[in-house]
């Protein structure tokens, strides 16, 4: 416990000593503001608009639902939006390792391979949980002056922080196999990509295109935002999660022979 405690430490501050952290954070933030923004007004739009057709038919007036016009879309927003973030915070967990030759030092101290994995696992997901608040803060203001359901919102966020779970598992194994933090980015980024697609790789009709849909993470996802909980979607990230977790251990098993 003591050596995931001492790796964790120093891959936080080796974060956040360096500009990384504070662009992504920002650029993330950035983003999912104006996305939130332009959701917000065009709610706003169709809720007007929403009443004034339900007063010419003399039908009572209510509020447009906000979880199917503007939380929803939040949500698959957020989760596309993760895609492209989360790998440039794991393209340094190994990767920068090997660059700057700490990489024998790390494999040769009293912490274990797990230990090491875990503990750049879990300091890659507090950044994730940090940009995540920050988004919840975003949704925050609906509650003040709105009406949205709380358990679809905690619903969505599960699927969002599951989904991104994933892309850390893959950002961590690529970053495992190369020495450039850069190759490592885009690398992860082309193959969380090509995972969120899968489902349209193949044939629905056929059997690998059902097996390829099956292992799209987007297709999993989809049920969150719309404010439902499945086991089975639950079940898949959670496997996808500790698969990714064990390759990457594997491959770091393998530096001895390379």
């Amino acid at each position: 416990m003591n050596g995931i405690t001492a790796v964790y430490g120093r891959e936080m501050r080796s974060s956040f000593n360096s500009p990384i952290a504070y662009v992504v954070t920002t650029v993330f933030l950035l983003v999912v503001g104006l996305f939130f923004m332009t959701l917000l007004r065009n709610y706003l739009s169709f809720d007007s608009f929403y009443r004034e057709r339900l007063v010419a038919m003399g039908q009572e007036v209510g509020p447009a639902d906000v979880h199917q016009y503007l939380l929803r879309r939040f949500i698959a927003t957020l989760g596309a939006i993760t895609l492209f973030v989360l790998p440039f915070v794991t393209m340094g967990s190994f990767a920068e390792e090997h660059r700057a030759g700490t990489m024998e030092l790390l494999m040769t101290s009293p912490v274990s391979q797990r230990s090491i994995v875990a503990a750049k696992f879990l300091a890659s997901t507090t950044i994730f949980l940090f940009l995540l608040l920050l988004a919840f803060g975003l949704v925050s203001i609906l509650f003040l002056h709105g009406n949205p359901h709380p358990p679809s919102v905690l619903v969505g966020f599960l699927g969002v922080f599951l989904q991104g779970e994933s892309f850390l598992v893959i950002g961590m194994f690529i970053s495992s196999l190369t020495r450039s933090q850069v190759v490592a980015g885009i690398g992860g980024l082309g193959a969380a990509l090509l995972l969120w697609l899968a489902g349209l790789l193949g044939d629905p009709t056929s059997t690998i295109g059902a097996w390829l849909n099956e292992l799209s993470l987007v297709a999993h996802f989809e049920d969150f935002t719309k404010g439902v909980l499945d086991t089975k979607h639950v079940v898949f990230y959670v496997c996808f999660i500790f698969f990714g977790l064990f390759l990457t251990l594997r491959s770091l098993e393998s530096l001895r022979y390379r």
